[in-house]
């Protein structure tokens, strides 16, 4: 077996290139398209099953990207020099997204986005463990202050709504998402700098919906038969676009430029922008609890990127 090429420190990694406050808009807007993702799935849950959403969801990402790819040339060197890292890559981000949509079936939204809150701290604790990342005592303040804000819209405000929470078997298989969604992130870094942010996306995507595969056919058979009319092809396409391709790429450039630490507490925007979007979209109502935890997590993220002293601010 050959032997994997040289990985680099996230510094130097592609996505470092960019300038910081782009990468801290890359980052905003993935946080943007993924709440996106959560108000379009919402509205489709009841009539396309998840694994097939998801499923199709990534193949037609990988179609999009396919003619840059081979426009770039042939990478297949690299890929098969690096395949542990992309099946690693692959599975993680496909199945936690698999895991979050079955999840839905069992627990509540609330429920599985307060413990998706969780995620920036275990990002935190898991890149402190193996890659030696540490945060000033200011930052880490940042992450508690933004967790705090999407308690207070998830709870609305109300520590009786804390108290009410049960555990089920969805709520461990959104604990579980979670964990991989924090693993993901701390190995974007493992990522080979010899090709183009679109040719690793590309080879993400693929060994991921090969991982897939196997789940798709056991819902198709034995669960529901992933509908192929127009509606479901334009949902399927509108989320290839927004969180497959762009909201993808976004966040390995921002997460590689700012460290995942960092980028993960930008996850807890995800509430703010879902909170919008489904009171235009499905005439929701935003309430004061809402504004007040959109204050926290602002002033977290801010905590999270400001520059401290001669710090480089990342």
């Amino acid at each position: 077996m050959k032997k994997e090429t040289q990985t680099v420190p996230v510094s130097c990694m592609r996505g470092a290139q960019l300038p910081i406050p782009l990468a801290h808009t890359y980052l905003v807007l993935t946080a943007f398209f993924l709440a996106s993702n959560h108000v379009i799935g919402r509205g489709v849950h009841d009539v396309i099953p998840p694994v097939g959403l998801n499923f199709w969801r990534w193949t037609a990402g990988a179609l999009i990207l396919l003619p840059w790819v081979l426009k770039g040339g042939s990478p297949v060197r690299v890929f098969r020099g690096n395949i542990t890292t992309y099946i690693l890559l692959g599975g993680f981000v496909t199945l936690s997204t698999m895991l979050i949509l079955i999840a839905l079936r069992t627990t509540t939204a609330v429920n599985v986005s307060v413990i998706s809150v969780f995620q920036p701290i275990l990002t935190v604790i898991i890149a402190a463990t193996f890659l030696g990342e540490r945060l000033r005592t200011v930052q880490l303040a940042g992450i508690f202050a933004a967790c705090t804000g999407v308690a207070v819209m998830l709870f609305h405000g109300s520590w009786s709504a804390v108290l009410e929470l049960e555990i089920n078997s969805g709520d461990l298989l959104t604990l579980l998402a979670v964990c991989g969604f924090s693993a993901y992130a701390i190995n974007v870094s493992r990522i080979p700098l010899e090709l183009s942010s679109l040719e690793s996306l590309f080879g993400i995507i693929v060994t991921g919906c090969i991982i897939l595969l196997p789940f798709y056919l056991v819902e198709t058979i034995w669960f529901m038969i992933m509908p192929m009319d127009l509606a479901t092809v334009g949902v399927v396409l509108v989320l290839a676009l927004t969180v497959s391709v762009f909201g993808m790429l976004m966040w390995n450039q921002g997460n590689q430029a700012v460290g995942p630490s960092r980028a993960a507490v930008y996850l807890n925007l995800i509430p703010v922008f879902a909170a919008i979007l489904a009171a235009v979209f499905l005439g929701e109502h935003v309430y004061w609890f809402h504004w007040l935890g959109a204050g926290f997590i602002g002033l977290g993220i801010w905590l999270v990127v400001k520059r401290v002293g001669n710090g480089d601010g990342k």
